[in-house]
């Protein structure tokens, strides 16, 4: 009896075992991608015909993905001598996929972002510490970041910017007003559909002053965060820079290099924690001194957080609808007008000539689509001061 109860144990757990196989090579089954599908044409344009990073896609798919592009050539298709195809380099790759970022070409920033993850240099930064926020706090300051930006700035008289490049409010550019900056895409806001607000993927282009060098290049960055205690959010940032060249990332291994990197992270988040306990302390005289905050919209935006802060729910997107509804309520009303009485004069049709008015049509543009913004150069340099 103890024999069968084994094998039947034993099978189980092979079976287990060939089920999570075969669920992992679902999820990344070999793929062709034909050319009628994704164009060469539409490889360089998307890329902006470099060679490097129609390199590092092509090549990147295939070996981390076992995706293959029928329009990449065979000097596209040629792996980085220096790169190890392995699990560390196609870790990523795989986590992307696994937190819902799309392998579609025509998805935003889909073929900007695996070209980045599939160059021969890549230098990972990791800070991670705690906020003193709620779960609805912090979704509604991700969701009012020009507010937040504002809010910051009058507690502590930073120059903080954000503003947004598109109407969802996907893409932004923000800056800490001391040598940070930059361009964003809010590539996810959940892991796979859970935890909003809590599991973010960014991709963005940076510009940093670091010690003597200036420097400006491309990442992507992961932020998770975890309520572990009443108004105590653990946070990780991992962030993903991609060196154009091997001297680069020397310099950006360095380990002091990096821990000036991560200082500049603490300070911003030093920052917000200061003007968070300020508030929470009950200081409201930074926001009554601030014109800034004294706006029509930056009133409501104050007394929706101070509604957030005393419990009041908040997700992703509250922001937007709430703003739409704003819009609705601001359009002038129009009353329909009766209809006019019939005082027409009906004469012989022989006295008068036939005639016709033309129609005319009118064709209304849409100017509410959203602007991305513009994408700089994509290299990394360094300049001494």
């Amino acid at each position: 009896m103890q024999k069968r109860v084994f094998r039947t144990s034993f099978l189980c757990s092979c079976l287990s075992v060939l089920f999570l196989t075969l669920g992992v090579s679902q999820s990344f089954a070999a793929k062709n991608v034909p050319a009628s599908e994704v164009s060469r044409e539409m490889l360089v344009k998307k890329l902006r015909d470099n060679k490097d990073d129609l390199r590092s896609f092509c090549s990147g798919m295939q070996k981390c993905l076992d995706i293959k592009y029928e329009a990449c050539t065979e000097d596209d298709m040629k792996p980085w001598s220096k790169v190890k195809y392995d699990e560390e380099f196609c870790g990523p790759y795989k986590e992307v996929v696994k937190r819902g970022f799309s392998t579609d070409f025509r998805a935003p920033m889909m073929p900007e972002t695996f070209a980045r993850l599939g160059r021969q240099y890549r230098v990972i930064y990791e800070n991670s510490g705690t906020l003193p926020l709620e779960v609805n706090e912090i979704t509604f300051l991700f969701d009012n970041m020009v507010f937040t930006a504002d809010l910051v700035n009058a507690y502590l008289e930073s120059e903080y910017t954000l503003n947004y490049n598109s109407k969802d409010r996907r893409y932004f550019s923000g800056s800490n007003g001391s040598g940070l900056s930059g361009d964003f895409y809010w590539a996810l806001q959940d892991s796979a559909g859970t935890k909003q607000a809590l599991r973010n993927m960014f991709f963005g282009y940076g510009y940093a002053k670091i010690l003597r060098w200036s420097l400006k290049g491309t990442a992507v960055a992961y932020l998770d965060m975890d309520l572990v205690a009443p108004r105590k959010l653990k946070y990780k940032l991992t962030a993903y820079v991609f060196p154009s060249n091997s001297v680069l990332n020397s310099i950006m291994q360095m380990r002091v290099f990096k821990s000036v990197v991560n200082s500049k992270i603490d300070g911003i988040v030093t920052d917000i924690k200061k003007a968070a306990n300020m508030y929470y302390g009950g200081n409201r005289r930074p926001i009554a001194n601030s014109k800034k905050l004294h706006t029509p919209e930056n009133a409501r935006h104050v007394a929706e957080f101070d509604n957030v802060v005393a419990g009041g729910p908040w997700k992703l997107g509250d922001a937007i609808r709430l703003e739409n509804a704003q819009l609705e309520l601001s359009k002038p009303k129009f009353i329909k007008s009766a209809e006019p009485v019939d005082h027409s004069i009906h004469v012989d049709s022989a006295d008068v000539a036939d005639s016709e008015e033309p129609a005319v049509a009118i064709e209304n543009a849409d100017s509410t689509a959203a602007v991305k913004p513009a994408e700089p150069v994509d290299s990394i340099t360094i300049k001494k001061d």
